[in-house]
């Protein structure tokens, strides 16, 4: 009988060494996956938080410590109970749309609920729930909670204080404008009482000053007539500014400045006066605004150069990204630069009336002006060498 080579063979059996070493891989196999599922069970048990694993249906397959711990039974009473019915009736609908999510393979989800204790306690939790496929197996979410009562309770009382303190700042607000008007209503109903008397008053001098036999010390008397009515006129303009209401635009402080040097002209009138300035910059304030601090610096800078026979004013500017500084430097009889708080003080005179008019509210008027729009206001001198004073604009102001 002859051997047809074109006759199918008959697999060789495996020898006993190929199956001793297949049959440890396998074995091999078995224990890692023992080894994982071990592994994954203690990282389930030692969560940080209350863990549950759920079916689509929301029912428990498994809970840690924490979680059995949190729902106040054991393991064994939980497992096939729906999670939900340990839920607020407010959270029930919301969780199981979120555990819908989860099994359609949308990703994790992250929400709020809140939860009934066996104590009938309220809590409130986040949870983190993902969604599990082991091969060949069915389908499972895990779910994590944190416990964050402690924190929306401190959330809710400091909301409260929150509202509690809004209350009494808008009735502080309420409290403070009727202050306010009150006091621009004593100060109008002051001013008109104050004005009749000076009236009175100068009216009874103009008729002294008619009688041969006036005494010449009336003088002093109409002097200081004069200068409370200097006084009395440079508190209703701090009381008008008090209450402008500014209109923020684009000006050109050249044109201001021209507008202030021909309201001036009767203070240069018979004077040597040369007034030089930078070109000033357009800025975004309010036109009245910028002209009384413009005016208050000029008419200032006149006053104090009245002795000199040569008067020189000069206006400078400074520039960088934030503001805009315009100083009005003169040559008149200066100041100690360790004096150049009080000058912006209200009625910080630093030289004597009798030589220098005034009522020291000039420039307290414009460095509050300055405040309200962010900037600043400030003076540089030396004792008979002149004094620059400046005030610094922001080219974003914001009334304040």
């Amino acid at each position: 009988m002859t051997h047809d080579p074109s006759a199918p063979t008959s697999e060789l059996p495996a020898s006993p060494a190929s199956l001793e070493a297949q049959l440890q891989a396998l074995e091999a196999r078995v224990l890692h996956l023992q080894a994982a599922v071990s592994q994954a069970q203690a990282l389930f048990q030692d969560s940080p938080g209350p863990a549950f694993l759920l079916t689509p249906q929301g029912r428990l397959l498994d809970v840690n410590a924490r979680g059995t711990a949190l729902l106040g039974s054991s393991a064994p009473l939980l497992l096939g109970r729906s999670f939900t019915l340990f839920l607020a009736s407010s959270s029930q609908a919301a969780f199981a749309a979120l555990l819908g999510r989860v099994f359609e393979g949308r990703g994790p989800q992250t929400g709020e609920i809140q939860l009934l204790t066996p104590g009938g306690e309220v809590l409130d939790l986040t949870l983190h729930a993902a969604l599990h496929q082991p091969p060949g197996e069915a389908p499972y979410c895990q779910v994590i909670l944190m416990d964050v009562t402690a924190f929306k309770l401190a959330h809710r009382v400091l909301l409260d204080t929150q509202q509690v303190q809004e209350r009494q700042i808008e009735a502080q607000a309420v409290r403070l404008r009727a202050l306010g008007e009150e006091f621009e209503g004593v100060m109008l109903t002051s001013g008109r009482a104050l004005d009749d008397t000076l009236t009175r008053g100068e009216s009874y001098l103009t008729l002294l000053h008619q009688h041969p036999q006036t005494p010449g010390h009336l003088g002093h008397a109409e002097e200081a007539l004069r200068q409370t009515r200097g006084l009395l006129g440079s508190l209703r303009q701090y009381m008008q500014l008090r209450f402008l209401r500014a209109r923020l635009r684009s000006v050109d402080l050249g044109r201001v400045l021209r507008e202030v040097l021909k309201d001036v002209q009767e203070e240069m009138a018979g004077r040597d006066v040369q007034v030089t300035s930078a070109p000033l910059p357009t800025v975004y304030g309010d036109s009245q605004v910028l002209q009384i601090i413009l005016h208050e610096y000029v008419s200032n800078a006149l006053k104090f150069t009245r002795t000199r026979a040569h008067t020189r004013l000069r206006v400078l500017v400074q520039e960088d990204t934030a503001e805009y500084r315009i100083g009005v430097e003169d040559n008149g009889v200066g100041f100690h630069q360790r004096q150049k708080d009080r000058t912006f003080e209200l009625f910080g005179k630093l030289h004597s009336s009798s030589v220098y008019e005034g009522t020291g509210l000039g420039l307290a008027v414009v460095r509050r002006l300055c405040e309200r729009f962010g900037g600043r206001a400030w003076g540089e001198g030396k004792v008979d060498q002149g004094a620059t004073f400046w005030f610094a604009w922001p080219k974003a102001p914001t009334e304040k």
